[in-house]
């Protein structure tokens, strides 16, 4: 069934692919984030932030909250003039700015008392208010940095105070603990609607393709009054959406045993001949952006976008095994250990040799439990498949709606692979199949608002 699915994957990533490579001509602007701040470095407050394109056609606007931080998202390219304005004092830019397709904002404004010349200046810091620890990491930084699964959630590690949770995993992602507090502690979130796994604690789609990350919020210690639960974390991650240009992305990551080194428990026995045990790890996906089009019937540019994404992990891990087997000997009752010197026959009842024989027979007796050591592998096989679509409807310049759908089905690992060495029948396989949907309207009332 893997296979086929496969395969009819593998067929959609490549007609995506071309679809994206003759379509985009470049990438397109997503957002706008910055901070307004006077000639003193300090946060404009209570401010309205505009821009406002000459031959009148296109106008955004964004008020400042207590911070300074300003907003604009699905800016459409072209060349426009910045204002700000606050109790009737008002600051503009000299000249006009031009917005080009592919161009992800994060710069910042400061105003001048000469001439009320409104200044455009780059910041390297978050504009989002945080907490008092945590990273804020751009959509950049999280697709460049070396994951293992290419599993986001690994980017706590690098905030000080936070460190794997011992008590063990769920959902195909490891718990965190972060300053001293339990995994439950911690609180997860795509585009601040709660993801976070009500039992466990930790995200519950840590498999979210990285290529679709705009970036990652993470914030601990003195949590913000609106998380409304956990103490420990809040991680925010905060996902792409699409624009007026077809843009998108292909890829696939192959990873097998023979760039892995053997362990002191691999070792070579006539019924395991390889040097190490298998492993073979496929993990692909793709993501796709664009207006709402819909020929003939509805044109969504400039007004409705969509993002969808697809990530699916194929593994099968061979975990080393060493356990005690009964020998030749002792399946047939005779025992050399119990008195040394001495042989001590026991009768066996005929209904446990059905038992007896179920086990293998030892293959290394030079091992850890001599001569009734057994050195195996087991295969263990993990299969997810992860999938969402973004929707975001700009209603007016003042309202817009977002929408999502994220599903995630993980099928896998095998919980006890020690004993599927023994007996592949003893098998129990994890099952976790998810489902999440968030709805948001947002509308400016009033710049303060």
């Amino acid at each position: 069934m893997f296979r086929q699915v496969d395969h009819l994957i593998r067929a959609l990533l490549f007609t995506l692919f071309c679809v994206a490579a003759f379509s985009v001509r470049g990438l397109a602007v997503s957002s706008w984030t910055g901070v307004l701040r006077n000639s003193a470095g300090k946060p404009v407050d209570g401010a309205v932030v505009r821009l406002h394109s000459p031959t009148g056609r296109f106008d955004y606007s964004s008020p400042t909250s207590s911070q300074g931080l300003f907003s604009f998202g699905h800016i459409v390219a072209g060349k426009y003039q910045l204002s700000a304005s606050k109790d009737g004092e008002e600051w503009t830019t000299s000249s006009l700015v031009a917005f080009k397709d592919g161009l992800s904002l994060s710069a910042g404004l400061e105003t001048s008392p000469l001439h009320h010349e409104l200044r455009v200046v780059a910041v390297t810091e978050g504009s989002a208010p945080q907490a008092s620890g945590g990273e804020n990491l751009s959509g950049k930084e999280v697709s460049s940095l070396p994951l293992n699964e290419r599993d986001f959630s690994k980017l706590l590690l690098l905030a000080a105070g936070t460190m794997t949770d011992t008590n063990g995993s769920a959902n195909f992602t490891q718990q965190f603990a972060v300053n001293g507090q339990r995994a439950t502690a911690t609180v997860f979130a795509i585009d601040g609607i709660d993801t976070t796994d009500p039992e466990m604690g930790g995200a519950t789609f840590s498999n979210f393709n990285v290529d679709a990350i705009q970036e990652v919020r993470a914030s601990s210690g003195v949590m913000p009054a609106e998380i409304g639960h956990g103490a420990a974390s809040y991680t925010n991650v905060i996902s792409k959406s699409g624009t007026n240009q077809l843009h998108g992305s292909v890829f696939e990551f192959l990873r097998n045993s023979a760039f892995d080194a053997r362990n002191f428990f691999d070792r070579q026995n006539l019924q395991d001949p390889r040097r190490i045990p298998p492993f073979v790890r496929n993990e692909f996906g793709f993501t796709s952006g664009g207006p709402l089009v819909i020929p003939g019937v509805y044109n969504g540019r400039n007004r409705t976008f969509f993002f969808g994404e697809y990530q699916g992990f194929r593994q099968v891990l061979g975990t080393t095994q060493v356990f005690p087997v009964p020998t030749a000997a002792e399946r047939n009752g005779i025992d050399t250990t119990a008195y040394p010197g001495d042989t001590l026959t026991v009768p066996v009842d005929p209904k446990v040799v059905p038992i007896l024989n179920g086990y293998p027979m030892p293959n290394d007796p030079q091992g850890s439990y001599g001569a009734r050591t057994y050195a195996t592998s087991s295969k263990v096989f993990t299969g997810t498949d992860q999938f969402s679509l973004r929707i975001d409807h700009r209603i007016s310049d003042k309202s817009s709606l977002y929408a999502r759908f994220t599903l995630n089905q993980i099928t896998g690992p095998l919980t006890n692979p020690d004993q599927t060495a023994i007996d592949p029948s003893f098998a129990i396989r994890f099952f976790d199949h998810q489902r999440n949907a968030g709805l948001k309207y947002s509308r400016v009332w009033s710049p303060h608002l």
